[in-house]
């Protein structure tokens, strides 16, 4: 009874992390110690320069955002992050405090249903983990699709074994992990150029990453 009442709140903290006992959890043992790697791996498959203009959705706790502003510390680039739960936003700020002050990293709170963006206004577009709980892909897609530049990049980063792991112990009720019809909704969104591929990071840790072109 106990442990079907605290898997019921990972599953909710996982889609939308909160504060309590089980965002907790989620924040300390998933999103710092198993998706701190996978967040690199994301922004290095992007291949950001210094004056690129980057978006992530869903940042978390912050180290892909911590991670894209090294990229573009030395440049004209500035990294933007958005996430829907307030105490990410929290927790993200007290990390990255130093890089917002310098102007260079802006967290934002919002839906990616909704980006609080002009269209047309990024490189690069990455996240990790995260379309899983968009309630309508195909929207959600299309937001991304605007506010990107033309020929701008799209990155979503995915551990398989991870996420059949957490399907398996029933954590992952409140979303859909499948890539094909993520993939599906980026074409009907207007992408193209699109690409599932497994890879491994530098440390040989595999991964496996979703691409695709505005």
């Amino acid at each position: 009874m106990v442990m079907g009442i605290f898997k019921e709140a990972i599953a909710r903290n996982l889609r939308h992390p909160k504060s309590g006992p089980a965002g907790w959890f989620v924040s300390k043992y998933v999103f710092e110690e198993k998706n701190k790697n996978l967040e690199k791996n994301a922004v290095n498959v992007c291949n950001i320069s210094k004056d690129d203009i980057v978006l992530e959705v869903g940042f978390g706790p912050g180290f892909g955002l911590e991670e894209a502003h090294t990229k573009i510390k030395d440049g004209k680039g500035k990294v933007y992050g958005v996430e829907i739960s307030q105490a990410m936003l929290k927790k993200a700020g007290r990390l990255l405090q130093t890089e917002i002050n310098s102007g260079k990293v802006e967290l934002i709170l919002a839906n990616v249903a909704k980006l609080p963006f002009e269209s047309d206004m990024f490189d690069h577009v990455f996240h990790c983990n995260c379309y899983y709980f968009w309630d309508d892909q195909v929207a959600c897609a299309g937001e991304l699709h605007r506010v990107m530049k033309q020929n701008a990049n799209m990155v979503a980063v995915l551990n398989e074994q991870g996420l059949k792991v957490a399907e398996e112990a029933g954590v992952l009720k409140y979303g859909n992990t499948d890539p094909h019809r993520y993939m599906d909704s980026l074409k009907k969104a207007g992408f193209q150029d699109i690409d599932f591929k497994k890879l491994k990071s530098a440390k040989g840790h595999p991964f496996s990453a979703i691409f695709a072109r505005k």
